[in-house]
């Protein structure tokens, strides 16, 4: 997670957007943004990689 402005108690409404960019039969990854719905700034990013484990 990237923290790239701060979020106070008079920070208009955020929208959080995630995709998911590859699911396979090991491995999953994905990606967010934190943007502001009031001017459309980035806030916040991040990116993960998931092992799948199936039973």
């Amino acid at each position: 997670m990237h923290l790239i402005r701060p979020v106070l108690s008079d920070t208009p409404t955020l929208r959080c957007e995630g995709t998911a960019l590859h699911v396979g039969r090991t491995t999953a990854t994905a990606e967010a943004r934190v943007i502001g719905t009031h001017d459309g700034r980035l806030y916040a990013h991040g990116t993960t990689t998931c092992a799948v484990l199936r039973p």
